[in-house]
């Protein structure tokens, strides 16, 4: 029973987050209103060098659904 349960708790959160979302479907420019609304945090990784390039690795946790995985081709 504890299994379903956190599965309809998850339904539920990806729901709220969808609503959220879609307010903000035209917008054109992030401000801290939004930001505050529909993210948690972001976590931003030390530069790292690859061939002479820098990376950094940031990740941003969102309110209700937590990380969005991104998509790579």
């Amino acid at each position: 029973m504890k299994c379903l349960c956190t599965v309809q708790e998850q339904e539920s959160d990806v729901r709220t987050f969808i609503r959220e979302i879609r307010q903000y479907a035209t917008v054109r420019e992030l401000d801290e209103g939004i930001l505050n609304r529909l993210i948690s945090r972001i976590l931003v990784g030390e530069v790292k060098k690859v061939g002479g390039e820098k990376f950094q690795e940031i990740k941003i946790i969102y309110y209700f659904v937590g990380e969005i995985p991104a998509v790579t081709e």
